[in-house]
Protein backbone atom coordinates (compact mmCIF):
# COMPACT_ATOMS: atom_id res chain seq x y z
CA UNK A 1 0.00 0.00 0.00
CA UNK A 2 1.06 3.62 -1.06
CA UNK A 3 -0.10 6.94 -0.17
CA UNK A 4 -0.14 10.05 -2.33
CA UNK A 5 1.62 12.05 0.14
CA UNK A 6 5.19 10.93 1.42
CA UNK A 7 5.65 9.96 4.73
CA UNK A 8 5.94 12.12 7.46
CA UNK A 9 7.48 10.09 10.14
CA UNK A 10 9.27 13.36 11.57
CA UNK A 11 5.98 15.58 11.02
CA UNK A 12 3.55 15.99 14.01
CA UNK A 13 0.29 14.39 13.81
CA UNK A 14 -2.39 16.60 12.56
CA UNK A 15 -4.70 14.83 15.14
CA UNK A 16 -4.01 15.10 19.04
CA UNK A 17 -4.71 11.61 20.56
CA UNK A 18 -7.98 13.34 22.62
CA UNK A 19 -9.30 14.30 19.03
CA UNK A 20 -9.04 9.96 18.25
CA UNK A 21 -10.34 8.66 21.43
CA UNK A 22 -13.10 11.38 20.53
CA UNK A 23 -13.55 9.74 17.15
CA UNK A 24 -13.15 6.11 18.62
CA UNK A 25 -15.70 6.24 21.34
CA UNK A 26 -18.08 6.63 17.91
CA UNK A 27 -19.80 3.45 15.91
CA UNK A 28 -17.50 1.59 13.47
CA UNK A 29 -19.67 3.29 10.62
CA UNK A 30 -18.32 6.51 12.03
CA UNK A 31 -14.58 6.00 12.09
CA UNK A 32 -15.51 4.21 9.04
CA UNK A 33 -16.59 7.78 7.99
CA UNK A 34 -13.73 9.49 9.63
CA UNK A 35 -11.07 7.56 8.00
CA UNK A 36 -12.83 8.12 4.01
CA UNK A 37 -13.54 11.68 4.66
CA UNK A 38 -9.88 12.73 6.12
CA UNK A 39 -7.90 10.63 3.50
CA UNK A 40 -10.17 12.33 0.38
CA UNK A 41 -9.13 16.04 2.06
CA UNK A 42 -5.81 15.25 2.02
CA UNK A 43 -5.83 13.04 -1.69
CA UNK A 44 -4.57 9.91 0.11
CA UNK A 45 -5.62 6.55 -1.51
CA UNK A 46 -4.68 2.65 -0.83
CA UNK A 47 -2.28 1.44 -3.78
CA UNK A 48 -1.66 -2.13 -4.09
CA UNK A 49 2.00 -2.33 -4.92
CA UNK A 50 3.61 -5.47 -6.20
CA UNK A 51 4.77 -6.68 -3.22
CA UNK A 52 1.39 -6.48 -1.78
CA UNK A 53 0.57 -9.48 -3.50
CA UNK A 54 3.91 -11.76 -2.28
CA UNK A 55 3.32 -10.63 1.17
CA UNK A 56 -0.19 -12.13 1.39
CA UNK A 57 0.95 -15.36 -0.30
CA UNK A 58 3.63 -16.30 2.49
CA UNK A 59 0.79 -15.02 5.19
CA UNK A 60 -1.10 -17.65 3.26
CA UNK A 61 1.75 -20.25 3.46
CA UNK A 62 2.54 -19.42 7.19
CA UNK A 63 -1.38 -20.09 8.12
CA UNK A 64 -1.23 -16.85 9.30
CA UNK A 65 -3.56 -15.12 7.13
CA UNK A 66 -4.53 -11.76 7.69
CA UNK A 67 -7.44 -10.03 5.25
CA UNK A 68 -7.69 -6.45 6.20
CA UNK A 69 -11.13 -4.75 4.85
CA UNK A 70 -10.35 -1.80 3.13
CA UNK A 71 -11.53 1.26 6.33
CA UNK A 72 -8.20 -0.90 7.98
CA UNK A 73 -6.03 -0.47 4.86
CA UNK A 74 -7.17 3.10 5.01
CA UNK A 75 -5.90 3.49 8.29
CA UNK A 76 -2.75 2.31 7.75
CA UNK A 77 -2.73 4.48 4.79
CA UNK A 78 -3.40 7.61 6.76
CA UNK A 79 -0.66 6.06 9.64
CA UNK A 80 2.25 6.23 6.61
CA UNK A 81 1.34 9.47 5.23
CA UNK A 82 1.71 10.60 8.82
CA UNK A 83 -1.72 11.73 9.49
CA UNK A 84 -2.22 9.66 12.52
CA UNK A 85 0.39 8.25 14.82
CA UNK A 86 0.56 4.62 14.93
CA UNK A 87 -0.95 4.51 18.35
CA UNK A 88 -3.99 6.46 16.95
CA UNK A 89 -4.11 3.98 13.82
CA UNK A 90 -4.33 0.87 16.49
CA UNK A 91 -6.74 3.20 19.01
CA UNK A 92 -9.12 3.31 15.92
CA UNK A 93 -8.89 0.03 14.56
CA UNK A 94 -9.45 -1.60 17.80
CA UNK A 95 -12.41 0.39 18.26
CA UNK A 96 -13.82 0.00 14.65
CA UNK A 97 -13.38 -3.74 15.09
CA UNK A 98 -15.30 -4.05 18.35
Amino acid sequence: MSTGATAGASRRPLFSDQEIYNIANGSPHDIADWAKSTAHQRGIEVRRLPNDKFMKAVSRLSDGVVDLDPVEELLITLGRAGIITSFQRGILQIHYLR
